[in-house]
């Protein structure tokens, strides 16, 4: 068996590029498929594809989560031998057929031989007819059920009906590292996923804001990062967590409770950017949706923005709730993140929805909130790896 894989956004980049993604992604699918136990796995590129061996075409429903993958189409290889391609377009037809179904055969000729596609469509809609009448199947060139293909090679033929789609996007870690902050709630391991789909590799951070949040907010976090641990091309994937507990303390000393959730924000930022400049990550990545609580209007996010230097990457800024949750179901996370957790004890009653950078830098000179990050982010740990 040999699945086929096919890449979209790649294609459309110079030669140069376009060598370097599909190395890139190449590796990748050998990486993922291996990390799943298929230690037999490899690739190797030929005619704008990606041949993958060694491994069942089960094994198509992980390399379809490899970030820059289009299609994945688990296929047979024979030799490209005209009666060999023709039997292989019969058996693929009798192992997926079911009673009463429209077919139709799309074969692909490249290079010389003595047949082209339309002798293969033909012969091979002629040949299936005859070897399946007994399930009154029929042919069907505008709406089949089911779609033979057949890619004809110089030295090998592919024959298959599965086209499984992929994630899309660009291999991972190609664009450069971010740090993304992950609390394990619905948005953070959207956004994450999002940016690690455009490329960007991920140091997912978790702010441990305890004694102020219950073990079940760290335990939720946790979980989640497992599972999107699943999607990273790598051999092992680590959560890091920043002891904000301190940082929170102070916060809640604070004149004006009002802006306690816009300091604890913006403190996050400055304690993933001391993080980011130890592995030279380029920028933060944030679940933030406009408008969705009280630190996320746009006065609000602009007064977080100037917290750090670095770019803050906001994925999600544009969607509502229910576009975030069904990313969410696609990928996954969504029965994982959605479980109901204890809540931050210090989030005030009425949070201001208006700030301003200059009252914010105030009350943070006050309570000496940048040392205390500083001092957070020395005593980052990995607590979860997989």
């Amino acid at each position: 068996m040999t699945i086929l894989v096919s890449y979209s956004e790649i294609a459309l980049k110079s030669r140069y590029v376009r060598n370097h993604l599909e190395r890139s992604l190449a590796q990748d699918i050998v990486n993922l498929l291996r990390r799943h136990g298929y230690e037999n796995a490899k690739s190797h590129r030929r005619y704008g594809r990606i041949f993958i061996e060694g491994v069942p075409n089960e094994a198509a429903d992980i390399v379809r989560k490899v970030f820059g993958v289009a299609n994945v189409m688990p296929s047979t290889k024979v030799d490209t031998g005209y009666e060999a391609v023709l039997d292989e377009i019969v058996n693929e037809a009798k192992r997926e057929m079911k009673e009463g179904e429209g077919f139709a055969v799309r074969p692909k000729v490249v290079g010389e031989h003595d047949f082209d596609s339309r002798d293969l469509s033909y012969e091979g809609g002629s040949r299936v007819m005859a070897a399946l009448k007994n399930r009154n199947i029929h042919v069907d060139l505008t709406k089949p059920d089911i779609t033979l293909y057949a890619e004809v090679r110089d030295k090998e033929a592919f024959i298959y009906s599965q086209i499984v789609k992929g994630v899309l996007g660009l291999p991972y870690n190609t664009q450069g590292q971010a740090v993304g902050l992950f609390s394990g709630g619905i948005d953070s391991p959207v956004a994450v996923w999002m940016l690690m789909k455009r490329g960007v590799g991920v140091l997912p951070l978790f702010m441990d804001q305890r004694p102020f949040v219950g073990d079940s907010y760290v335990e939720r976090a946790i979980t989640a990062f497992k599972h999107m641990a699943n999607y990273v091309p790598r051999s092992s994937y680590k959560l890091y967590a920043a002891p904000m507990g301190d940082v929170m303390q102070r916060i809640t000393e604070t004149e004006e409770p009002r802006f306690t959730c816009v300091m604890c924000k913006r403190s996050m930022y400055r304690i993933a950017e001391e993080f980011a400049k130890r592995y030279e990550a380029l920028a933060v990545i944030t679940g933030e949706s406009m408008g969705q609580v009280a630190s996320q209007t746009l006065s609000n996010m602009y007064v977080l923005s100037s917290s750090i230097q670095l770019p803050i990457l906001r994925p999600l800024v544009g969607l509502d709730k229910i576009e975030i949750e069904d990313i969410a179901r696609v990928i996954g996370t969504y029965n994982l993140t959605a479980k109901s957790t204890e809540g931050c004890k210090v989030v005030p009653e009425g949070p201001a929805t208006r700030s301003r950078i200059e009252i914010i830098e105030e009350l943070e000179t006050d309570l000496d909130l940048v040392a205390l990050c500083k001092e957070a982010a020395a005593g980052i740990s990995v607590i979860a790896e997989a």
